[in-house]
C-alpha cells in the first residue's frame, strides 16, 4: 500500500510539472494592442524563436525580462519575450496561428492569439508614393523617378534609406533626400524627396514594385514616475505600385546598334599632313544621356591598308553621381608607311531620340590627310676634281668636332583655325539702366520675403487649428443631417469640438464645455454613441449650425507677418542649414575632399583611417599625398616610406617615395638605395618584408623536407623519385632562403615593428623632459631610423643602429608599423 501511495504522488508530481509548462501569448500591460508578450511559464527559449508568418503584421521583438510568483507556497518562474506588431499597409488585427516552440524543457504548442488592431503608420497621417516622370516612355528611354515620403505635420525623418527592388528597371542609385513641401486637401504637408532615373529595356506593360522606408515616429509617451518620456517607434511605411506603358521602338534603320537617348558625335584628326612613320592620332568621342549600360561601343572605322593601327581600349567616363550621362572617347593612333592623300570618315552614329519619337544619324565629316615624301638625303662621298692646274698640296687639319643636335623647336605664330558658330554680344548700357535693372531683384526679394513671412504666419497663426476645426464642424454637421447614425461623423464632431474650445481632456465630459447649448449637444452626442439607440434628436443638426454661428473666432491679422518669428526666420533656417551640414562635410570621403581641394579634410580622413587599420599601405599613401600638397614634404616622405614597406611592388607608391625624397632632402634609412635600386634592392622590392619573412619560413620548411626525405631513404633504402624530389626541396629551400635574407638585409631595420622614421629636425634628450636645461642633448637629423622601445607622456625613446638611445616627442616620429 505504501509502495503504491508514493507512486500515485509521484505521478500526480509529474502531471503538476507538465501542465505547469506552457508558452502563451499575452496582451501588455500598456493597453496598447500592438504591445504583445510570448510567456515562457516554468520553461525557457531554447535557442532563436521562430514565429509563425503574420500576413499585414511584422512582429518585432523589443525585449526579454524574467518574472517569479509565488501563490500558495506554489513558486511560478517565467520569461517574457517582448514583441511589438508593426502593421505593413493599412490597419490589421493581430491575429497569429498557433505554432511549435523550442524550450529547455522540450516543444511546447503555442495556441493561437486574436487581439486588437494596432496603429498602422497611416493612423499617423503618412504615406509615400512612387511617382514615375511619365506613364508611357519608349524602351531604352531614361526617364526621371521621384519617391515621395509624405510625413504630413509629424515631427519625424526618414530612419533608414530607400528599400527598392527596381527590377527589371536599370536605375540609378537615389540621391540624397531632398525636404519637400507641398499641401493636401488645404494642409500644409512636409516631407522628403528622393531622386532618381532609369529605363526598361523590355517593351510592355510594367508594374513596379513598391518602396519600403522605415520612419522614427512617436506613437505614445512612457511613464517614467512624475516624467513621461516620448516613446519612439520605427514605422514601415509602403508606397504605391504604380504602371507605366513600355513602347516598343519603331522598326529599326541600318546601322542601329540600340542607343535609345539625345547624344553628341565628333570625330577629330591631328595632324592632317605628316611624313611616313609619324604618327596620326583619330579621336572619336559621343557623349549625351541615355542607356549607356546598354551602348557596347563606338562605330566601326574603315581605314586603308597603308596605315599601321593602334587601337587602345576606348574611355568610358560617366559624370560624378550619373549612369546615363557617359563620354566615351576612343584615340585611334595611325602611322602611315607611304606618301598619298587618305579619307578618313565620315562616320556615322544612329539612334533613337524618344523626345522626336524618331530615329537620327549623327554623321562626322570627311576628313583628308596628307602623308608626304621624305625629303632627298643630301650627296655624300668624294667630290669631282675642279677644273684647272692643281693647288699645292697642304697638311690637311683635324676636323673639329660635330655639336650634338639640339631638339627641334614646337612650330608657332601662325594663325589657328576658325570657330564654327555664332556668339552675338550686346552692347553695354548707361549706368542708370545698370542700376535700375540691379534694384529689380532687390525689389522681388522684399516682395518674396512678404510673401513667405505671410505663409509662415498663417502657419504659426495660434487660432489656426481652432479655426481648422471650425471649418470641419461646419461639414461634419452638414453631413450628419444626411447620416445622423454615422459613428465616424460623430466621433469627428467630438474631437473637432475640443479643438475648438481647447478641451486637453483626452475624453472630455460634457461639463467641461463653458456653453450649455455646447454641452447638451456633447451629452446627445455620448448618449448616440454609447446608449442603446445611435440616433441623435431630430433638431439636434439645427441646435449644432446655430452653436456654431454663435461661436466664432478672431479673423486671422496679416499685420502677424510683421512678427520677428515669421518675418526673420531666414536667419534660423541659415543657422539650421549650417548645423545640417556640419554632419554631411564628416560624411564626405577623404578621396572627394582631396579632388575638391580640400586637402587638410583629405588629410583627417585618411589619418582615421590609418587609425583604424596601420596596415593599409594605401591609406598610408593616400596621406602622404595630402601632406605633399600640404608642402609637408617631411612627414610625407615618412609617411611615404611607411608604404613602401607595406608594399613595395606598387608603382604609384615608388614613385610617391622617391618624389617626396626628393623634397624632403633625405632618404629614410636604408630606403634611399631603392630609389635607384641594385640588384639586391630589386629582388626586395618584389614583396614586404613580411612577405620575405613568411618565404623563409617556407624555406626552412622546404629544407626541412629535404632533409626529412633523404632521412628517410636512410632508413628505407635508396628510392630514385625520393631522391629527385629530397634535392628539388633542398635546392628550392635553399635558394628561397638566399632571397629572403638578402632581401630582408636590403630592407635593414624597417623590418623592425616598432620601426619609425624621424620626420623634421629635433634633439634627442637624455632624460624624457623639457625642463632640465643641464640635461645632455643631441641634433637628431630628419630621416633618422630608429626603433621605439618605450613610452612616457607624450615622449618616446629611441635606440639607434649605433647604440646610441635617447627621448624625443612622440609627434616627431612617425612608425613604420602601427
Amino acid at each position: 500500500m505504501r509502495r503504491l501511495l508514493a507512486l500515485l504522488f509521484f505521478a500526480a508530481l509529474a502531471l503538476t510539472a507538465a501542465r505547469a509548462q506552457s508558452v502563451r501569448w499575452e496582451s501588455a500591460d500598456s493597453g496598447d494592442p500592438s504591445d504583445l508578450q510570448l510567456i515562457f511559464q516554468d520553461c525557457a527559449p531554447d535557442g532563436e524563436i521562430r514565429l509563425p508568418a503574420t500576413p499585414g503584421l511584422t512582429l518585432v521583438q523589443t525585449g526579454t525580462s524574467t518574472q517569479m510568483s509565488i501563490v500558495n507556497f506554489s513558486t511560478t518562474r517565467s520569461v517574457v519575450v517582448s514583441y511589438s506588431a508593426r502593421a505593413q499597409q493599412g490597419r490589421t488585427q493581430v491575429n497569429i496561428p498557433a505554432f511549435s516552440v523550442s524550450t529547455n524543457r522540450g516543444t511546447i504548442k503555442v495556441p493561437a492569439y486574436v487581439g486588437g488592431t494596432p496603429r498602422a503608420v497611416s493612423d499617423y497621417g503618412i504615406s509615400s508614393s512612387l511617382v514615375p516622370g511619365s506613364l508611357r516612355v519608349w524602351a531604352g528611354e531614361v526617364f526621371p523617378l521621384t519617391y515621395m515620403l509624405d510625413l504630413g505635420r509629424n515631427p519625424s525623418r526618414p530612419a533608414t534609406n530607400v528599400d527598392w527592388s527596381a527590377a527589371p528597371l536599370i536605375t540609378e542609385d537615389w540621391a540624397n533626400p531632398e525636404p519637400a513641401e507641398f499641401t493636401a486637401n488645404g494642409e500644409a504637408r512636409s516631407g522628403f524627396a528622393w531622386h532618381a532615373r532609369a529605363y526598361a529595356k523590355t517593351a510592355g506593360p510594367l508594374t513596379l514594385n513598391p518602396a519600403n522606408i522605415l520612419v522614427n515616429v512617436q506613437t505614445g509617451s512612457v511613464n517614467m514616475g512624475i516624467f513621461q518620456s516620448p516613446r519612439i517607434e520605427q514605422l514601415p511605411v509602403v508606397s504605391n505600385r504604380p504602371s507605366i506603358i513600355v513602347n516598343p521602338l519603331p522598326p529599326a534603320p541600318a546601322g542601329f546598334s540600340g542607343a535609345v537617348g539625345q547624344f553628341k558625335f565628333t570625330s577629330k584628326v591631328v595632324p592632317a599632313t605628316a611624313g611616313p612613320g609619324e604618327p596620326i592620332t583619330w579621336t572619336v568621342e559621343l557623349s549625351g544621356t541615355g542607356n549607356w549600360p546598354d551602348i557596347a561601343g563606338l562605330p566601326q572605322r574603315d581605314v586603308s591598308k597603308d596605315f599601321q593601327v593602334i587601337q587602345p581600349k576606348a574611355r568610358r567616363t560617366p559624370a560624378e553621381g550619373k549612369l546615363f550621362d557617359v563620354t566615351l572617347s576612343e584615340d585611334v593612333v595611325l602611322v602611315p608607311t607611304r606618301p598619298g592623300t587618305y579619307d578618313l570618315g565620315p562616320l556615322r552614329f544612329t539612334y533613337f531620340d524618344p523626345k522626336a519619337g524618331a530615329y537620327k544619324t549623327l554623321t562626322t565629316p570627311r576628313t583628308t590627310v596628307t602623308i608626304t615624301a621624305p625629303a632627298a638625303a643630301p650627296a655624300t662621298g668624294p667630290q669631282p676634281a675642279a677644273s684647272g692646274p692643281a693647288a699645292p698640296a697642304e697638311t690637311a687639319a683635324p676636323a673639329a668636332p660635330k655639336p650634338a643636335p639640339t631638339p627641334a623647336a614646337l612650330p608657332s605664330g601662325l594663325p589657328r583655325d576658325p570657330l564654327a558658330g555664332t556668339a552675338v554680344t550686346s552692347a553695354p548700357s548707361s549706368l542708370r539702366a545698370v542700376l535700375a535693372w540691379a534694384i529689380v531683384p532687390f525689389a522681388a526679394l522684399g516682395l518674396f520675403w512678404a510673401w513667405l513671412a505671410l505663409r509662415r504666419a498663417r502657419a504659426t497663426d495660434p487660432l489656426l487649428a481652432r479655426r481648422e476645426a471650425r471649418i470641419r464642424i461646419a461639414d461634419t454637421v452638414k453631413k450628419l443631417g444626411a447620416a445622423p447614425a454615422s459613428r465616424e461623423l460623430l466621433l469627428a464632431w467630438q474631437h473637432d469640438t475640443a479643438v475648438l474650445w481647447q478641451l486637453a481632456h483626452a475624453a472630455p465630459p460634457a461639463a467641461s464645455l463653458p456653453d450649455p447649448a455646447w454641452a447638451a449637444l456633447w451629452a446627445e452626442t455620448d448618449r448616440a454613441l454609447y446608449g442603446p439607440e445611435a440616433m441623435l434628436p431630430a433638431d439636434w443638426t439645427a441646435r449644432a449650425q446655430s452653436a456654431l454661428a454663435a461661436k466664432a473666432l478672431p479673423p486671422f491679422s496679416p499685420v502677424q507677418l510683421f512678427l520677428p518669428r515669421n518675418l526673420l526666420p531666414f536667419f534660423f533656417a541659415v543657422g539650421f542649414l549650417l548645423i545640417l551640414a556640419v554632419p554631411a562635410v564628416r560624411a564626405a570621403t577623404p578621396e572627394a575632399a582631396y579632388r575638391s581641394g580640400d586637402f587638410a579634410a583629405a588629410e583627417k580622413g585618411w589619418r582615421e583611417a590609418l587609425a583604424a587599420q596601420p596596415h593599409d599601405a594605401i591609406a598610408r599613401y593616400n596621406l602622404s599625398l595630402a601632406l605633399a600638397q600640404q608642402d609637408r614634404w617631411g612627414e610625407a616622405a615618412a609617411y611615404a616610406a611607411g608604404a613602401f614597406v607595406h608594399d613595395p611592388a606598387a608603382d604609384p607608391i615608388r614613385w610617391q617615395l622617391a618624389l617626396t625624397m626628393e623634397k624632403a632632402g633625405f632618404a629614410p634609412g636604408p630606403l634611399g638605395a631603392f630609389v635607384t635600386p641594385g640588384p639586391e634592392q630589386s629582388l626586395a622590392r618584389l614583396a614586404s618584408p613580411a612577405c620575405w619573412q613568411y618565404g623563409l619560413i617556407l624555406a626552412a620548411g622546404l629544407v626541412a623536407l629535404g632533409l626529412a626525405l633523404l632521412l628517410l631513404g636512410a632508413y628505407r633504402g635508396p628510392s630514385r623519385p625520393r631522391l629527385v624530389l629530397a634535392l628539388i626541396a633542398l635546392l628550392a629551400g635553399l635558394l628561397l632562403s638566399a632571397a629572403a635574407l638578402a632581401s630582408l638585409h636590403a630592407y635593414g631595420d624597417t623590418t623592425r615593428a616598432n620601426a619609425v622614421i624621424v620626420w623634421r629636425d629635433g634633439l634627442l634628450r637624455s632624460i624624457p623632459t623639457e625642463a632640465d636645461t643641464t640635461q645632455k642633448t643631441t641634433t637628431l637629423a630628419p630621416g633618422s631610423l630608429a626603433l621605439a622601445d618605450r613610452t612616457f607622456l607624450g615622449w618616446t625613446r629611441l635606440t639607434f643602429a649605433n647604440g646610441q638611445t635617447g627621448w624625443v616627442r612622440t609627434e616627431e616620429v612617425i612608425p613604420l608599423w602601427r
